[in-house]
């Protein structure tokens, strides 16, 4: 969380909130996520990913990492 509150102009109480309270996020946070996690972009907004294009997800790229490295899992 320290990087969101450094890297936006949001609060550590609000993200805190966001992230543990069950509160749903404004579009000031997620305008900030999509700053600070460009290929996110899509996945944030929609769920969806297009790799092909760039936009993935942080399991899709979790998962892509375990296959690449042979001695993963």
């Amino acid at each position: 969380m320290d990087r969101l509150v450094k890297e936006s102009n949001i609060a550590f109480q609000r993200w805190h909130s966001v992230r543990y309270r069950d509160i749903r996020m404004s579009t000031e946070e997620l305008d900030a996520l999509q700053a600070m996690f460009p290929a996110y972009r899509l996945w944030l907004i929609s769920g969806e990913i297009a790799p092909e294009i760039g936009q993935t997800s942080p399991e899709y790229d979790e998962a892509n990492t375990n296959l690449s490295n042979p001695s993963a899992g």
